[in-house]
């Protein structure tokens, strides 16, 4: 009987270590600086009524959200920049299942949630959650 209990002990024991080394190989791959180098899907959402002025704003946010930086820290501490100024600062988490990031600003006024699609030594890419048509933003390391 007391066999059976440490071998259920030590069952329940490495599974919970290989969870949360997995989760930790997320953290520690997503911990550095960001720099965003392409956006898709930075469109006027009703292109029926866009004018010529929606179109010089879209390739202007598109301008300044590839100067985009996104610094993510050990500490879950993460900051967000655009042209060399901080504009955002806050902590994130990670979901549990890992497929989600999760972004609450030191205001607290929104929290912004993206779909972690590629999380690699040389690659990040988010996907924008809560909207018709997703942003996705493509990150190399700074």
């Amino acid at each position: 009987m007391a066999m059976k209990k440490n071998h259920l002990f030590l069952t329940l024991l490495f599974s919970a270590v290989a969870l949360l080394s997995c989760h930790d190989k997320t953290k520690t791959l997503l911990t550095k600086k960001w720099d965003c180098v392409r956006i898709e899907n930075l469109t006027p959402l009703d292109k029926h009524f866009a004018t010529p002025q929606d179109s010089i704003a879209t390739a202007r946010a598109e301008a300044a959200l590839q100067t985009l930086v996104w610094t993510f820290n050990t500490d879950n501490s993460y900051s967000c920049s655009i042209s060399s100024g901080t504009t955002t600062q806050g902590t994130y988490e990670i979901s549990e299942d890992e497929k989600s990031l999760i972004l609450v600003p030191v205001t607290k006024n929104n929290i912004n949630r993206y779909i972690i699609t590629v999380l690699s030594e040389n690659e990040l890419i988010l996907t924008s959650t809560g909207i018709a048509l997703p942003v996705i933003m493509h990150f190399r390391p700074h």
